[in-house]
């Protein structure tokens, strides 16, 4: 009789997305491709780090402003930035559309920070705030009945409204299952998988 199938869990404290993992040219571009829309005219990352994520925004042909939030001790590709820990911040201007790709670990106990970062936004701007946020499969996937975060996302009032699935190895020098997934913003396709010019 053949064994039962097993899951392997992936362990985000081994194997770690931390801040030094930058997103892929390739993927921000592609973001911006599905996501750009005249409306979306001030645009806040928590956690933005070299400024590649926003970087494509920077490009287009009217008013843009771009807010960034880090840990960092540099200026980061914005046009304002706050450096400190994003969680404790309560005073930013509030944005059109909050775009991210937080580190997955080193929260506080076993929290991951795109859930962190997320309560924080919808805290801040409400549960109808339009968000993009980078994540490990399992802040969605594969929870139990008791699972206070399964509950938050499923009660909190915001709608999860695109997922892009992506290849466990996008990010170079590690991997895990991650996705990318879009809150409250209506006018985009429900589902993407990364197209191959993203793959760089």
């Amino acid at each position: 009789m053949a064994s039962p199938l097993t899951v392997k869990r992936n362990d985000y404290r081994k194997n770690r997305k931390s801040s030094t993992i930058y997103t892929p040219v390739g993927v921000a571009e592609f973001l911006y491709k599905i996501l750009r829309r005249p409306y979306f005219k001030r645009i806040l990352d928590p956690a933005i780090g070299s400024g590649r994520l926003t970087d494509p925004w920077l490009q287009l042909p009217f008013p843009r402003e771009i807010i960034g939030v880090d840990i960092i001790p540099r200026r980061a590709c914005c046009h304002k930035y706050f450096r400190g820990r994003f969680e404790e911040m309560w005073e930013l201007p509030k944005p059109d559309l909050v775009l991210s790709n937080p580190p997955f670990n080193s929260a506080p106990g076993r929290g991951l920070y795109p859930e962190i970062f997320l309560k924080h936004i919808f805290e801040m701007y409400g549960p109808t705030m339009p968000a993009v946020m980078f994540t490990p499969m399992g802040m969605l996937l594969n929870q139990r009945k008791k699972s206070t975060r399964w509950r938050w996302l499923r009660d909190c009032g915001a709608q999860i409204t695109s997922i892009v699935s992506m290849p466990l190895d996008i990010f170079p020098g590690v991997e895990f299952h991650n996705e990318i997934v879009t809150f409250n913003v209506t006018d985009v396709q429900p589902h993407f998988f990364l197209p191959e010019e993203a793959l760089n």
